[in-house]
């Protein structure tokens, strides 16, 4: 039986102790439009494979990811183990596509975008190519953190560049997991409707890292795209990365359709 819970319509599967949100991409954006309007300082996290792997082996990270409004399965390894541990078919809802379709369907609802993270500039860049691609976008503003941790006063400033820019939606580009810890321990200490968590799509959206042919996103392979494409240091993560999931794929096949375990229930997100 379904919990009732605040937001009757946000479902998810419990997998491998996260909470994995059936959705689609058009119902995503309606889903957020929910979180603007009740103001309640929520976070998005789109769930790809590494911070799956990252997940999985470490139980501080899937706490922090809990407390997400919303998780939606960005990479294809999640969406396929939480359809296997369902029996429904779950889609993907890619982090740097949901950007570009949240900036086109605010367009008519006057929702305000602030950019946080990347390295210096890019954010910059990623706001012209936006204005660009979809005139009228209004843009609250940009602001690219040190390498270090800030001191009281610098959190302060940003608290009050945040705030003051009066943002529907803060995007926050740090990679995973430290953009989904950055999100968690400002939750309530920002006043800003919705934080959401797209990794590298500041670098992909500003031109500073070449995305993925859409032929590889298609097919939910833009691991494998970084694998070639990422240098020595990101082909051996993503290498282990995939031998982990793959594995973890594997057990889950075998007890999901060999074996036919339970599916798991429902539930309602609170």
């Amino acid at each position: 039986m379904l919990q009732q819970q605040k937001y009757e319509s946000f479902r998810y599967v419990d997998m491998h102790g996260v909470h994995i949100n059936y959705s689609t991409m058009d119902n995503a954006l309606t889903e957020v439009e929910a979180l603007i309007q009740s103001r309640s300082n929520q976070f998005v996290c789109f769930f790809e494979a590494n911070l799956f792997s990252r997940a999985l082996k470490d139980e501080h990270v899937r706490e922090v990811i809990n407390h997400a409004a919303l998780i939606f399965p960005d990479g294809i390894a999640p969406a396929l183990a939480a359809s296997l541990y369902s029996g429904e078919n779950f889609q993907r809802v890619s982090g740097p596509t949901f950007l570009l379709k949240a900036c086109e369907y605010g367009l008519s609802k006057n929702w305000r975008h602030f950019f946080l993270g990347g390295a210096e500039g890019v954010a910059e860049k990623l706001v012209e190519n936006l204005e660009k691609k979809y005139p009228g976008i209004q843009i609250a503003g940009t602001y690219c953190p040190p390498f270090r941790e800030l001191t009281e006063t610098e959190e302060m400033d940003v608290k009050r560049k945040i705030e003051d820019s009066h943002t529907d939606l803060l995007w926050v580009g740090l990679g995973g997991p430290k953009q989904e810890r950055w999100m968690r321990a400002h939750q309530g200490k920002i006043d800003v409707p919705v934080m959401l968590g797209v990794g590298a799509a500041f670098d992909f959206h500003s031109g500073n890292r070449l995305w993925a042919p859409k032929a590889f996103r298609h097919y939910g392979i833009e691991w494998f795209w970084r694998m070639l494409s990422g240098g020595k240091k990101t082909f051996i993560r993503n290498v282990k990365c995939v031998s982990h999931i793959s594995v973890i794929l594997g057990l889950d096949f075998i007890q999901y359709k060999l074996f036919r375990k339970s599916k798991k229930q429902f539930f309602q997100k609170s």
